[in-house]
């Protein structure tokens, strides 16, 4: 039995990509000031040294700007494995991690705002792209549905 083809339309991988670019360069932006521990330059918002020296950025040891880095990678590998093979399994990992990383997002958004009480505004950032790759991902899911 052929496994059935789906094609995601090239504006949305276009975008994805896209958006994993942008995520990846903003998580190794603050990856590399974790490491070097350079203060971040905040503007728009003041607490990026405060949300990113907190306790709440380390995960399982690893600072979350490096989470973030993975993920990114990740989304755009994904995607471009998908563009290689059309395979389904992949177009179906798609939006399961971008949902993944949409949830992640919104508990870090969370901690910034009730438990740090600052805000970063590349965390900020990252939310958003986050969240664009989230309604990407939901479009997928849609024509995987369809």
């Amino acid at each position: 039995m052929p496994s059935r083809i789906l094609s995601i339309p090239s504006w949305v991988i276009w975008a994805i990509i896209v958006l994993a670019l942008i995520g990846f360069t903003d998580s190794a932006f603050l990856l590399a000031k974790r490491i070097s521990g350079a203060p971040i330059p905040c503007f728009i918002t003041s607490g990026c040294d405060t949300v990113s020296k907190s306790p709440y950025s380390i995960l399982f040891g690893v600072p979350l700007a490096a989470w973030g880095v993975i993920f990114y990678l990740g989304i755009g590998f994904l995607t471009l494995l998908y563009v290689d093979t059309k395979s389904l399994v992949v177009a179906k990992l798609i939006p399961v991690a971008t949902a993944l990383g949409f949830l992640s997002s919104a508990y870090f958004v969370y901690i910034q705002k009730f438990k740090i009480g600052a805000f970063c505004v590349y965390c900020i950032l990252s939310a958003l792209v986050s969240t664009l790759l989230f309604v990407l991902g939901v479009t997928i899911w849609k024509k995987l549905k369809s």
